[in-house]
């Protein structure tokens, strides 16, 4: 089971004590002062002035002499891990908000994070899974970007890994904007969410290799994921088969056309049917996403990165 050592104080109101000039304008005391060496042995001290030594963008205080050379002869034993949050990364940590976990120290931006930290601490360092994004010229771009956001952010950054494969490993242009794909549908790594962007999906359904290496890759994967017009592809694959589905308003009449055996919804942001998840278009492709990711991660995981990225979507927008 894990071990928290938790502290009266952790969810104090934010205090941000100014160093003095000596250590620099941007450090900031942490811990509430509290000497680290001392949490870390399971007692709360507090630290000195006169004992300190500053890491990135914080200062630490001691209680005594040792425990500051201690500290600094292993600040990576000792300091809080990283200056930014836990759970969102890419969140300022808060001084003021830290808890200890297995022999370290942890920050936090939100009280809120170190509520879901506590509640599945595992979470946080299983291996990430895969997400695959087929990209090919033509596709709509936040059908491609909104997933990458939602799962590159997911789980505070730890959630996934978040590559893209195309046919051929030269320049991928959408709306005008060109990137290099990482890997080619050969090289491709092995694929736990695959996400398919819609755009110009005639040109993928018209390569046979394209929509072989589709069908193969959402037969391995955990969940397949179509945004707009993808829906077609997955319908060239035979994926929606006695589905229920769902695709960009004005392609919806396509859709039935090309997937007859599948029953097309109408007025609706995504359609879960376990295995495959389509969605409405453009943006209703970060609403699946985020539905996958309450499914893979948890609600919380869902939550933090949709408050992340600001995003707000209806309630009951999708079809499970």
């Amino acid at each position: 089971m894990p071990r928290f050592i938790p502290f009266a104080s952790v969810l104090a109101t934010l205090v941000l004590v100014q160093p003095g000039h000596a250590f620099g304008d941007d450090a900031r005391i942490v811990l509430k002062g509290l000497d680290p060496v001392s949490l870390l042995e399971g007692r709360e001290q507090k630290g000195e002035e006169r004992f300190a030594s500053t890491k990135g963008p914080f200062r630490y205080l001691f209680a005594d002499a040792e425990h500051k050379a201690r500290f600094d002869k292993e600040p990576g034993r000792f300091a809080a891990q990283g200056d930014k949050c836990t759970v969102m990364p890419k969140v300022p940590a808060n001084p003021d908000l830290f808890l200890v976990h297995e022999g370290k120290l942890f920050l936090f931006g939100s009280p809120r994070c170190v509520a879901s930290f506590k509640a599945d601490p595992a979470a946080y360092f299983k291996p990430k899974k895969n997400v695959v994004i087929l990209v090919y010229e033509g596709m709509e771009l936040l059908d491609f970007a909104g997933p990458a956001e939602v799962f590159s952010v997911a789980g505070g950054g730890r959630a996934f890994e978040v590559f893209t494969a195309a046919a051929s490993p030269e320049p991928v242009k959408s709306l005008g904007f060109a990137f290099t794909p990482h890997y080619t549908l050969e090289s491709c790594p092995k694929v736990d969410v695959l996400v398919v962007p819609g755009g110009s999906t005639r040109i993928p359904q018209a390569d046979p290799a394209v929509v072989e290496w589709v069908k193969k890759k959402s037969g391995e994967a955990e969940v397949t994921v179509s945004v707009c017009t993808g829906a077609l592809l997955l319908a060239r694959a035979g994926l929606l088969d006695g589905l229920e589905a769902t695709t960009h308003r004005a392609s919806l009449d396509a859709l039935r056309e090309a997937a007859p055996r599948t029953k097309v919804k109408e007025g609706i942001r995504y359609v879960d049917n376990g295995k495959v998840v389509t969605s409405a278009g453009v943006s209703a492709g970060i609403d699946a996403s985020l539905h996958v990711v309450e499914r893979l991660v948890g609600l919380e995981g869902a939550i933090q990165t949709a408050e992340y990225m600001e995003y707000r979507s209806g309630p009951d927008s999708g079809s499970k």
